[in-house]
């Protein structure tokens, strides 16, 4: 049946390509219509024309974009060219007005802003790293008319605790069709805290191959993650009430803080391949202008494309310590060697072939719809479970005579097969929508489903655009593989986990004209999966609801900027999904130019957000759980205040920033999780060129 759809579907387009084309004329396109040549002139290409990977003409010499998931269709994204902000935009605590981590960049994080976490990958231990990790949704892809690049550096600290970051990008054009280029982002940060340090690799090679009849985006890229852990303070009096410890614990140096382990790391590993690309069928047609010569211009018009996607993934995980007391910092041990070294790896490879019909090819095709179908292999390898043995959640059993005779892994393979759809509107501003539906056919995942969808509408407020956009999903979704399976030392667990079932509804404001933004919603959880104090997965048996409301006013006056916004959640469960009730983000500064070259910004900011029983990380399972009812406490109500200056000079920003200033002045309770401080007070400063002349 879904065969017969497919051949429907595009022998509809192809119909219409050819009924278009003995309308149009068949004749060669000079000026066919693509990413590559986007012209200045809105005058060149009619609104109808426009495809939805090109929703603006760009006159600039280098244009950035993305793609949308599973389709890779491609859309115009902002790039990192702003001449404000440019400090605050390194900090960990600019990808989310709230977020908890462990101090230094580069180590996991976790935003606590519910609406905005992800769903859980498979591979749960990288899930901590999604602000470092690179995905076919958030990799850029150029389109330059001369070869880009840009460096940046940021450093910040003593030379026992330098926080060092080395970021670029380089990219050109091999005429107007191939686009290749590299970026590479180093961080090595060896932290305030004992065994506190990180140091993360990742780079990507990227290209595309851009004409009327076929596109290609593709890309490999690697990560190698590699996280020193301590396990957070065990003692967090050395910064909340130093006062009231012996005389010889007070006044010393944050790396003399006492914490739960040293000598110990996580180590994460990664590569992917990815490589989409489609053929269009469709026909040219002339417009009303003409070319020098005096010929009609011509733009090449699809009707119905043709579309595989297909990707590779490999990762991998070890926890290894040379501490020889850590085993005394977990109740059950399960490993037999004589020390800790939990090994896991995993792969999936992942095919997905659709038929789309274009939007716009006429004017009474006033939509777009696609039709595809997703292949997907997964294999996990775990330590493997010696048969005889009790694996029960009280297990002891590392007094086993090393001579026993057992395979060192087992393998756990998976197989899906998804069916979906989209019909999207992309075009106009008056009404625009997307709905897509994916279901599990057959396999592992048989009778998962999500479906997306939102709903927008633009229109004109005080000469300026005004924005409302409602959205909403239905999810049913299997639980992460490790969520359900995970063997290592410290914690074993095989477990039967129901199906979570998510339904969300929101909206969202946009008013251009007094620089507002407003959203809110409301999301409601069946068999929600969490980490419990045990630092086991637990299943909620009942219906969790999160609601929430956002709003983010700016304001300018000349050299005058304030910029705020505040968010409100209520979770009607807390003893199992714990948020903050409010978070905030205030920015002020001035920012004007001397000798009409050096724009200058001076100001500070301040992030802050209630107190509440906030996560813990736990370094043996790399996840955010619930605290332990014998030692819990609040994590908030403390306002983290940064004052900076950027500098913004031809094609060169900088900035130098007093990160943490409330360390100094205001009640010291700086906590990010649960026992895991922030930085005290530190100078950061850093640099970012941009070669592109």
């Amino acid at each position: 049946m879904k065969l017969y759809l497919y051949i429907l579907l595009f022998l509809i387009g192809a119909v219409a390509s050819i009924r278009a084309q003995g309308h149009a004329g068949n004749r060669g396109g000079r000026g066919g219509f693509s990413l590559a040549n986007l012209s200045a002139s809105n005058k060149e290409i009619p609104d109808s024309l426009l495809q939805a990977d090109s929703t603006k003409l760009n006159s600039k010499r280098i244009t950035g974009y993305r793609l949308t998931p599973i389709l890779g269709e491609r859309y115009i994204a902002p790039m990192d060219t702003n001449r404000l902000n440019f400090g605050n935009s390194i900090l960990v605590e600019s990808n989310s007005l709230a977020v908890g981590y462990l101090a230094n960049v580069g180590s996991p994080a976790q935003t606590k802003i519910f609406s905005e976490r992800q769903e859980e990958r498979d591979f749960i231990f990288a899930d901590a790293y999604d602000y470092y990790i690179t995905t076919p949704t958030n990799a850029y892809f150029y389109d330059t008319k001369i070869p880009y690049t840009q460096v940046s550096y940021t450093t910040g600290g003593a030379s026992q605790s330098k926080m060092d970051r080395l970021k670029g990008v380089l990219t050109l054009n091999f005429g107007k069709k191939i686009n290749i280029g590299g970026e590479m982002d180093y961080i090595y940060s060896r932290g305030y805290y004992d065994s506190n340090g990180n140091k993360l690799l990742s780079y990507r090679l990227f290209g595309s191959y851009i004409t009327d009849r076929y596109e290609l985006n593709a890309y490999l890229s690697n990560f190698n993650f590699v996280n020193y852990e301590n396990g957070g303070l065990t003692n967090d009096m050395y910064i909340t009430r130093p006062d009231e410890l012996a005389e010889n614990q007070r006044n010393v140096d944050s790396k003399s803080f006492p914490v739960r382990f040293s000598d110990t790391w996580n180590r994460v590993r990664g590569k992917q391949y990815f490589l989409t690309h489609r053929y269009n069928l469709g026909f040219t047609k002339e417009l009303e202008e003409t070319d020098e010569e005096g010929n009609p211009k011509e733009v090449f018009v699809p009707v119905s494309s043709i579309i595989h996607t297909i990707s590779y993934e490999d990762n991998r995980r070890r926890f290894t310590s040379q501490s020889n007391g850590i085993d005394t910092c977990y109740t059950n041990i399960y490993g037999i060697d004589a020390s800790l070294n939990d090994q896991t790896s995993t792969w999936n490879l992942k095919n997905t072939f659709a038929l789309a019909l274009r939007e716009g090819f006429q004017d009474w095709v006033k939509f777009g719809l696609t039709a595809y179908v997703t292949f997907e292999k997964r294999r996990f390898r775990l330590a493997a479970q010696i048969p005889g043995l009790d694996y029960g959640p009280n297990g002891n059993i590392n007094t086993l005579p090393s001579s026993l005779n057992f395979p060192t892994s087992e393998v756990y393979d998976e197989f899906t097969t998804y069916i979906g759809g989209e019909l999207s509107k992309r075009r106009g501003s008056l009404l625009t929508y997307n709905v897509r539906g994916e279901l599990g056919l057959a396999g592992s995942d048989a009778g998962e489903l999500r479906i997306t969808g939102d709903l927008q509408t633009k229109f004109s407020l005080f000469k300026k655009d005004a924005t409302i956009k409602a959205e909403g999903y239905i999810k049913n979704i299997t639980p992460a593989f490790y969520q359900r399976h995970h063997h290592g030392r410290y914690h074993w667990w095989n477990l039967d986990l129901k199906n979570v079932q998510r339904i969300y509804a929101g909206a969202k404001i946009d008013l251009e004209s007094t620089r507002t933004r407003l959203s809110g919603g409301v999301e409601s959880i069946q068999n929600y999966v969490f980490f419990n104090s045990e630092g086991l997965p637990e299943q909620s048996g009942g219906n969790i609801q999160v609601i929430s409301a956002r709003i983010k006013q700016d304001l300018m006056y000349r050299a005058f900027g304030w910029e705020n916004e505040v968010a409100y959640q209520l979770s009607s469960d807390k003893s199992k999904l714990p948020l903050p009730d409010f978070s905030a983000y205030s920015n002020i500064y001035l920012a004007f130019k001397l000798a009409k070259v050096l724009t200058v910004q001076i100001g500070a900011n301040v992030y802050y957000h209630t107190a509440y029983y906030a996560p813990y990380y736990e370094p043996a399972t790399q996840q955010f759980q619930l605290q332990a009812e014998e030692n819990k406490v609040k994590v908030g109500n403390y306002p983290l205040i940064n004052a900076y200056a950027n500098f913004h000079l031809k094609q060169a920003r900088f900035f130098i920033m007093a990160y943490n200033l409330g360390s100094k002045f205001v009640s010291p309770n700086y906590f990010s999780l649960a026992h895991y401080p922030l930085d005290p007070m530190v100078l950061k400063m850093g640099i970012s060129v941009t070669f592109n002349n």
